[in-house]
């Protein structure tokens, strides 16, 4: 097995396998992700952003995206966006891998906090990466950098 993580400038190849898998555990958050790559809404292209994306073997196993929160009042919070894992990928430690990516990101730019808005199912993945859990509309957990 092999594994490598690289920011993606492009939606990676691989991308409508990983795409079509999450649509099958009824998962819209890479539809989501490709509508807002192809309408040019979110392209992950800021000061910065980046779009992370890991591959085991020669397949595509997931992402994250990091962005510059637009529901924060301070240019200096970030985002995660839309992190995904495949279901043969997972356990591996791929998850950790891209998060730990975005947060090394973040901390290079400058970013002071990550903000993310995870499903009821991620949030102890998220406590398990270090976020603590938040009380309010826009994120339920915060890692400050």
């Amino acid at each position: 097995m092999s594994i490598r993580l690289a920011q993606a400038h492009n939606l990676p190849p691989g991308f409508p396998d990983l795409r079509n898998a999450a649509l099958a555990e009824g998962w819209k958050l890479l539809r989501v992700l490709e509508e807002d790559w192809n309408s040019g809404t979110l392209r992950f292209d800021a000061a910065g952003e980046g779009l992370f994306a890991v591959w085991r073997d020669d397949t595509l196993a997931g992402m994250v995206g990091l962005s510059v929160d637009p529901y924060a009042d301070q240019k200096l919070i970030a985002r995660l966006r839309r992190l995904y894992v495949a279901p043969p990928h997972r356990g591996l430690g791929l998850g950790r891998a891209l998060v730990e990516a975005a947060v090394q990101a973040a901390e290079e730019h400058g970013f002071r906090m990550l903000r993310v808005r995870a499903p009821a199912v991620a949030r102890p993945f998220y406590e398990a990466c270090g976020f603590l859990p938040a009380v309010m509309r826009s994120a339920t957990h915060i890692r400050p950098l």
